[in-house]
C-alpha cells in the first residue's frame, strides 16, 4: 500500500516548500522514490521538489483542469510515496469560498488524500490547540493526520506546543528555528532549482530526519491509489521538431506540455538563447522565467535572436508565454530583443498581477479557433508597452486576470502569439495539436 499526503499550510509562508523538499530528500535517502506534486499554478517549487526527487513534479490544478484530468495525472505518477504540496492557506482558493475551486481543500478531496497541515509555531503557545483544532474541523469531510510544527524555539517550546495539542491531533514533529537553512529569494519568489546550492538538500533532509517521526508519518497517510485510466494518443503530427528555448533565462515549463507535444508525434529539441546557436526546427515554443535578469546576455547572441527572426518570417510558428512574451519585443530592460512586436518591457519593484486567467480567444489564432474559451494564470513584475492601434491585435479578452493592457492578453501577428498567460497542455490539448499542426502548413 502507498503513502500519499497533502502539505497544507494554516497561510501563506508558513514553511510549507522547506518542510516538502526535507521530506522528499529525506525519503529518498531511506531508499523510496518519493513523487513530488504541487497544487496549484506555481513553476518555482516545482523546480525545488524535482531537485528533491530527482525527477518532474507535477503540478495539480483544479482551476486550470478538469477534475478528471487532475485525477489522471496523480494516479499515472503516483509512487510509493507522494508528496503533495499545497498552496497558500489550506482553504484559500481561485474563489472568496473557503476550501473552493483552486484550494488546498479541494486537491486533498478530489484526491481523497490526508493532510499534514504545517504551523508557524513560533509566536504560539496554548492558542496552538485553538488554531489547530480549527482547521482540523472546518470541513469535516477532509482526511486530517495531523501536524508538523515548524519554527519552534526550544525544547521546551516543543514541549508545550506537544502538550497543548494532546488530544487534538497527531503531532508528527516540532522543527526548530533555523536562520541558517533558507532557500534565497527574488521578486518572483524562491530561487529555481539551478540556482541553488544542493548542500542546501542535505540541511532540509537533515532537520526533517532529526525533528520528524516519519514511520508514524509514513503509517498515518497510507492509502490505495488506484490505477489511472487508459491513454489513447493521437500522433498527428510526426516528423515535426519544436525548439523549446531552454536556460536560466526560460525555465517555466510544465513537463506535460512538452510531454503532450511529444504524445502527438513531435520531437523536442532544447536551445540556449543565451549560450546556444538556433537549432534546425519546424516551430518554437519560449516560455517564462527571467529574461529581464539576463537581459544583457539575451542581447549579445545576437546571431541566434537573428536567426530566430529569420524563421519567423519564413513562416515557422512561434509561441511565447509571459518571459517569452517579454523576449518578443523591441527592447528589455532598453537591451535589444527580437522585435517582432513594436513596443518594450521592464521590470518594477511592485507586483503587476499574479492569479488564474479565464479568457475567451477573440479571433483565430495559432493556439485557438475565434471563441474558445480557456483557463490559465499569470504572475509578473513586468510591465508591457506596445505599439497596438486597435484591439485587433489582441488575440484574447481576459474575463478574469489582468493581461497586457485593458483586460487583453495575446499579442497576435501572422504565425506569432505571445501573452502574459500561461497555458498548462492538460487543460488545453487541443490549443498545442493546433500549434503543431501550423507548423506542418
Amino acid at each position: 500500500m502507498e503513502s500519499a499526503f497533502v502539505v497544507a499550510g494554516t497561510q501563506s509562508g508558513v514553511g510549507k516548500t522547506m518542510v516538502s523538499i526535507g521530506l522528499i530528500s529525506a525519503l529518498r535517502r531511506r531508499g523510496y522514490n518519493p513523487q513530488p506534486f504541487k497544487a496549484g499554478p506555481d513553476f518555482i517549487d516545482t523546480s525545488l521538489h524535482m531537485l528533491a526527487a530527482g525527477k518532474p513534479s507535477r503540478n495539480l490544478d483544479t482551476f486550470m483542469l478538469t477534475r478528471s484530468a487532475v485525477i489522471q495525472s496523480f494516479r499515472k505518477n503516483a509512487s510509493d510515496v507522494n508528496v503533495v504540496e499545497g498552496v497558500m492557506g489550506l482553504f484559500d482558493g481561485a474563489s472568496a469560498a473557503a476550501g473552493g475551486e483552486g484550494s488546498t481543500a479541494d486537491l486533498a478531496k478530489l484526491l481523497d488524500i490526508p493532510v499534514v497541515l504545517v504551523v508557524d509555531a513560533s509566536k504560539l503557545a496554548g492558542s496552538v490547540a485553538a488554531l489547530v483544532h480549527g482547521y482540523k474541523t472546518f470541513d469535516p469531510s477532509l482526511k486530517f493526520a495531523g501536524v508538523i510544527l515548524n519554527g519552534v524555539a526550544s525544547e521546551r517550546h516543543g514541549k508545550l506546543l506537544n502538550t497543548s495539542l494532546k488530544g487534538i491531533t497527531k503531532v508528527f514533529g516540532a522543527i526548530p528555528t533555523e536562520e541558517s537553512v533558507k532557500i534565497p529569494e527574488r521578486h518572483l519568489g524562491l530561487f529555481m532549482s539551478h540556482e541553488v546550492d544542493r548542500t542546501l538538500l542535505n540541511d532540509f533532509s537533515k532537520l526533517i530526519e532529526e525533528n520528524i517521526d516519519m514511520d508514524t508519518l509514513l503509517e498515518a497517510t497510507k492509502i490505495e491509489i488506484q490505477s489511472p485510466e487508459p491513454e489513447f494518443r493521437i500522433r498527428a503530427v510526426d516528423g515535426v521538431r519544436v525548439g523549446v528555448a531552454m536556460d536560466e533565462a526560460f525555465c517555466f515549463y510544465y513537463p506535460e506540455n512538452l510531454e503532450l507535444m511529444r504524445d502527438f508525434g513531435a520531437e523536442i529539441t532544447t536551445f540556449s538563447p543565451i549560450h546556444d546557436s538556433l537549432p534546425d526546427a519546424d516551430a518554437f515554443y519560449i516560455g517564462g522565467g527571467y529574461p529581464e535578469i539576463y537581459a544583457p546576455q539575451l542581447e549579445e547572441n545576437a546571431a541566434l535572436r537573428e536567426a530566430l527572426v529569420d524563421e519567423i518570417r519564413h513562416g515557422s510558428p512561434l509561441y511565447a508565454e509571459c518571459g517569452g512574451l517579454l523576449y518578443c519585443l523591441e527592447q528589455l530592460e532598453s537591451r535589444e530583443m527580437l522585435g517582432l512586436f513594436k513596443g518594450s518591457g521592464r521590470l518594477t519593484k511592485r507586483l503587476q498581477a499574479v492569479g488564474y486567467v479565464d479568457a475567451i480567444s477573440v479571433r483565430d489564432c495559432l493556439l485557438f479557433q475565434k471563441g474558445a474559451r480557456f483557463r490559465g494564470h499569470e504572475f509578473h513584475y513586468s510591465t508591457v508597452s506596445v505599439n497596438t492601434s486597435t484591439a485587433e491585435d489582441f488575440a484574447y479578452k481576459l474575463l478574469k486576470g489582468r493581461g497586457i493592457e485593458g483586460k487583453r492578453d495575446g499579442i497576435w501577428r501572422d504565425n506569432v502569439l505571445a501573452s502574459y498567460t500561461h497555458l498548462h497542455a492538460l487543460g488545453n490539448r487541443k490549443a498545442f495539436l493546433h500549434f503543431l499542426e501550423a507548423a506542418m502548413c
